[in-house]
């Protein structure tokens, strides 16, 4: 049953509220000194002077592990170490994580991880304070096959036909589709004056252009090769044939051939002849034909230059290694087995890009499930995002449906369960696939929030169980500006917002009085980003605490 996920769009009228009297903001004050500048509602973490007497660091307890970036499927192997700066407030939570050395998809990933965290909040003489916490993170990728075509990828052959009867030959692979060969045939030639042949060593090389290979085992490629020959007789000619080669189930060996037209150019003591192909006359012509059996064989990675392919796979230490079972709610493909996403290798995979339909949305971390039901020749057959954001879903869908993983791959996972059918082309098999979203905003605030709740035809509703109260973010944040008075009792204000961050009405909370003097001020300016509440937006009502100007 296909998961449904919505948005949902409220339009609120403002609803008629008759004039009410005027009410003061706050009954007068004593006059004052001039206030210091307002602080913004977050201190800003700064970290104290190192080896201050009485410090103690923040304590983080790490609930969440980072996921590896699905686009580091696809670097080369290696440790990729990733450095933030992680602010904490004194309430011990995640108030920014800071960039400090890292690319930008290990940093979204660990950012993700991080701001689910929880900590014991720095103390400074046994009161808890603000405080900056340096951490480091390191991504290990380790190759699963051969990612990359080794310069130096050699292979050593033997073969019947060509230049001769009979001979051997040595093959180098510059990259992925060129190689180069030599070697030296044996072949059967009448010199004149001599009655019975004789066997007179050839020498050739060639140069070819094939079809790409996959890795190192190949499976098959196919292909054009030209070269020349000559023997030390003083014979040469050059040939032009097409070339295969299929992989043996023995790793490294193949069987390949040429076809092609072989022209002898230069005869001066021999009869004119191409290996078994015997000819005498002024337009020499042959077939070139020729079977051989190749051993391949790589050279130590770095003896030589390597490119990385995005088309091979890596493998990297599972998160959950367990495997995922068949859930009871449907939302699996029937009949097919379930698996957790690390227990299949992809070949290509990188991270859903947040796109201008997060625009709207604040700073926050919002989670993306997408379940791919894959073939056993490793194309997905349909990928459907089961928990994501409505405004993430159908990149999230097409994204993780353009990956490839490596064919027989679903039956060899079943097979490991038992689970496998008679019929290997008939392999399915599912994986989900988490792919968060870490949106990083420098035009947004949070503001101090005593509640939020669903705001549904103009009622205000509690939020499911479970939620946690969402930050409420805005533009332009500016405090109110009191000057010699300060409000007093209750001074607390509530907003009714739109989906879109759109205010619908703004009053006091402590009745329906229309807000005005410098509170109003400071709310004109804000733009609110829209409340998000398990990563949907919503038409929320939100109770902002003004108390603390």
């Amino acid at each position: 049953m296909t998961v449904l996920l919505f948005c949902a769009r409220f339009a609120f009228a403002d609803d008629p509220v008759p004039a009410p009297p005027t009410v003061p903001e706050a009954p007068p004050a004593a006059p004052a000194p001039a206030a210091a500048p307002v602080p913004a509602p977050v201190t800003p973490v700064q970290a104290p002077p190192p080896g201050k007497p009485g410090y103690i660091a923040p304590v983080p307890h790490p609930s969440v592990d980072p996921l590896m970036p699905q686009s580091y499927r696809t670097i080369p192997r290696g440790d990729y170490v990733c450095k933030v700066r992680i602010l904490v407030t004194e309430k011990g939570a995640v108030q920014d994580v800071e960039n400090v050395q890292c690319d930008q998809d290990a940093y979204y990933a660990l950012a993700t991880a991080i701001v689910q965290w929880t900590f014991d909040p720095a103390t400074q003489d046994g009161r808890p304070v603000a405080s900056a916490l340096d951490y480091e993170n390191t991504f290990s990728v380790v190759s699963y096959l051969p990612r990359k075509h080794i310069v130096g990828f050699v292979g050593a052959a033997a073969h019947v036909g060509g230049a001769g009867w009979f001979g051997a030959e040595a093959r180098i692979h510059l990259g992925e589709q060129i190689s180069l060969t030599g070697g030296v045939d044996v072949d059967q030639d009448y010199i004149p004056g001599v009655g019975e042949p004789i066997w007179v060593p050839a020498f050739r090389a060639d140069f070819a252009i094939s079809s790409r290979r996959r890795h190192f085992e190949h499976r098959g490629i196919f292909g054009f090769a030209i070269g020349g020959f000559g023997d030390i007789y003083g014979s040469a000619g050059m040939n032009a044939a097409l070339r295969g080669e299929v992989m043996t189930p023995i790793p490294g060996l193949s069987i390949g051939g040429d076809a092609g037209v072989a022209l002898l150019f230069s005869n001066p003591t021999t009869v004119a002849d191409v290996g078994f192909w015997q000819q005498e006359g002024a337009i020499p012509f042959y077939p070139w034909l020729r079977a051989s059996v190749i051993w391949y064989a790589p050279l130590p990675k770095d003896r030589f230059v390597v490119v990385p392919r995005e088309q091979d796979p890596t493998v990297y230490e599972p998160i959950i290694p367990e495997p995922e079972p068949l859930p009871d709610t449907g939302k699996a493909f029937a009949g097919v087995w379930s698996v957790h996403w690390s227990e299949i290798e992809a070949s290509q995979g990188g991270n859903t890009e947040v796109g201008a339909e997060f625009d709207l949305y604040p700073p926050g971390v919002y989670r993306c499930d997408v379940r791919a039901l894959v073939g056993n020749d490793g194309i997905a057959r349909v990928t459907r995002a089961e928990i994501c954001p409505t405004a993430a879903r159908a990149a999230a869908e097409a994204n993780v449906k353009s990956w490839e993983w490596p064919e027989d791959q679903a039956y060899e996972v079943l097979k490991k369960y038992g689970k496998a059918p008679p019929v290997r082309e008939d392999a399915l098999v599912q994986a989900m696939f988490p792919a968060p979203l870490f949106i990083r905003r420098d035009d947004a605030e949070p503001v101090p929030t005593e509640s939020v709740k669903l705001l549904e035809a103009g009622e205000a509703k509690a939020l499911p169980r479970g939620v946690k109260t969402p930050t409420v973010w805005v533009k332009g944040f500016i405090p109110p500006e009191w000057g010699s008075t300060r409000p007093t009792g209750a001074c607390a204000v509530e907003v009714d917002l739109d989906d879109t961050g759109k205010v619908l009405k703004s009053r006091w909370a402590s009745g329906e009085i229309e807000i005005s003097g410098q509170v109003n001020d400071a709310l004109e300016q804000w733009t609110f980003y829209p409340v998000i509440v398990k990563g949907e937006r919503v038409a929320a009502r939100v109770r902002l605490s003004m108390c603390g100007y």
